[in-house]
């Protein structure tokens, strides 16, 4: 009976899970880190809305009626008020005509349809925003799903944060990151444990699904060395109890 409990407690307290595997960017020491491009580099396939602020009425309304007009429509029927990236690359703007999108980030994109504007509108203000960013987030997490992105500049935290973040018993070391994109896929690993994630320049892109898989073995959360030590003598209690009867 002896030998039955202390392999019950070896077994307990060797399934604890320590704050060391629960810290997210571990490091000893303060670090800095350099600013990394981030942006997010369009592809064939992404939906955009797009917006032409000018000094002629008429022609900014024309441009833009239906969807400022619209929006409850924009967000329930996206594809019918957005402008898609073709899969030669291009969009087909009216009054534009086709601008070269592909392989561009937002920023340039718009500096780019801006040069193309101020021939036909009066100081032209351009502003793009992707519609169908979307990033499917499974396994050992809170709320799994697929998620709508407004900002195409999004990191694997702020997307776990939508998923209600991991479950205590997930592996943060290796989380799996599926990549669809029109040109190729792709499957690697990243490690939230480790500093090395914020200097990565890892940023999500449209249709990316993040699997997060548990650990090997279902483990007892133990927040604090306080914690062990009182259950480390509520162990010691019920094993004394018991053997003196």
């Amino acid at each position: 009976m002896r030998l039955f409990y202390l392999y019950f407690f070896a077994l307990f307290f060797s399934s604890c899970i320590s704050n060391k595997n629960l810290e997210y960017v571990q490091s000893k020491y303060p670090f800095e880190i350099s600013s990394v491009d981030d942006s997010y580099i369009l592809q064939n396939g992404d939906l955009l809305s797009v917006q032409i602020s000018t000094t002629t009425e008429q022609i900014h309304d024309f441009f833009n009626k239906e969807a400022t007009n619209n929006s409850q429509l924009l967000v329930q029927n996206p594809y019918l008020y957005g402008y898609l990236i073709n899969n030669d690359g291009f969009l087909d703007l009216p009054s534009l005509g086709k601008v070269k999108a592909a392989g561009f980030t937002i920023r340039d994109l718009e500096s780019k349809i801006k040069d193309i504007a101020v021939s036909y509108f009066e100081q032209p203000v351009v502003k793009l925003n992707i519609i169908n960013f979307e990033v499917t987030i499974l396994g050992d997490v809170k709320n799994p799903g697929t998620y709508n992105i407004k900002n195409s500049k999004t990191n694997i935290f702020y997307a776990l944060s939508l998923a209600g973040d991991l479950n205590l018993t997930a592996n943060r070391k290796k989380i799996k990151i599926i990549r669809n994109n029109t040109s190729s896929k792709k499957m690697f690993y990243v490690d939230l444990t480790s500093k090395e994630i914020l200097t990565s320049n890892m940023m999500l892109e449209s249709n990316d699904i993040i699997y997060v898989a548990p650990l090997r073995k279902r483990f007892y959360a133990v927040n604090s060395i306080t914690n062990i030590i009182s259950l480390s003598i509520s162990a010691v209690s019920l094993y004394l109890l018991i053997s003196n009867k």
